[in-house]
């Protein structure tokens, strides 16, 4: 398993080959949430995200493989610059893979036994504090079918908009970093997901994106109803950016989802992060030159 303590050493090793590292913000139990950055510094800018949701760490590790693959491929064209942030959730996937032996705070780890009914965690994916976290943001939050209003394993949306420490600063870098796009990685189903109520013209712009990604991976376009709360739903209803939840790894495999398949899944993202941030900017560009982008888009 891909663990936080080895998500730290690979951002040293991107540090000793001089890779941008730096860090998004801390998690509730203050455990450093870190990003590599690859590319130029020159107002275009992807955020690529893993392992917002606990069980599903090895999308931290497939976002790890991704920044890799273009430190590996220097010559690639690369029109801007990628924030890779692998693991969204350190607390979760620390809960997720050790249990709660290694909590300092008797209580909370009585508590968090409570709310998942036992010691195998296996299956978690909310933080620390039994938060889900891609449900805390503050687009419809609270409206999701499958909301709770509890803290749960899952689907708990949290006490209000950004009250987990985790949505909040993600959010906090996004809205500093000002992206024109991001992808988000979770586990599994092999599906591209695009939508979240925009306007007419938003919706046209991001759904010809998600058809490039499924021409790309494979994986097919999808519609979802009745969820809420997201990253991909807040960027997309806020910053009114694109905006790209990925579905990674074959839904005939149960979680814990094996290990065994990272190379597939690997070899069916690896360069798409950069092509997709290279025709968001080219389409920006060519739009700017008629228009006025962000107006048009409104």
């Amino acid at each position: 398993m891909f663990s936080y303590n080895n998500l730290l050493d690979e951002v040293q090793r991107f540090c000793k080959r001089g890779v941008e590292t730096g860090i998004v913000g801390e998690s509730e139990l203050g455990q450093q949430i870190p990003y590599v950055f690859v590319g130029k510094k020159n107002g275009n800018y992807m955020i690529v995200q893993g392992a917002i949701h606990a069980r599903e760490h090895l999308t931290a590790l497939v976002t790890v493989c991704l920044a890799k693959y273009l430190v590996a491929n220097p010559s690639l064209r690369l029109d801007g610059g990628i924030y890779f942030v692998p693991m969204v959730n350190p607390d979760g996937v620390r809960l997720c893979q050790e249990g709660v032996n290694w909590l300092e705070d008797n209580r909370r780890a009585v508590n968090l036994q409570e709310i998942n009914g036992g010691d195998d965690f296996t299956l978690w994916k909310a933080n620390a504090e039994g938060v889900d976290l891609n449900v805390n943001f503050d687009a419809k939050w609270g409206e999701g079918e499958q909301n709770v209003f509890s803290a749960a394993p899952q689907n708990y949306v949290g006490a209000e908009p950004f009250s987990a420490a985790e949505s909040r600063v993600l959010a906090d870098f996004t809205t500093r970093i000002k992206p024109v796009v991001t992808l988000s990685y979770h586990l599994k189903g092999e599906e591209v997901y695009y939508e979240f109520f925009q306007n007419t013209r938003r919706l046209k712009r991001d759904k010809r994106y998600a058809e490039a990604i499924s021409s790309y991976t494979g994986y097919p376009v999808k519609t979802v109803n009745g969820s809420a709360g997201g990253y991909k739903d807040w960027c997309i209803d806020k910053l009114h950016i694109p905006s790209y939840t990925i579905e990674v790894g074959a839904d005939e495999f149960p979680h814990p989802f094996p290990y065994s398949q990272l190379s597939a899944i690997v070899a069916q993202n690896e360069d798409l992060p950069r092509r997709l941030l290279n025709t968001v900017v080219r389409d920006k560009k060519r739009i700017s030159q008629a228009v006025d982008y962000d107006k048009y888009f409104e």
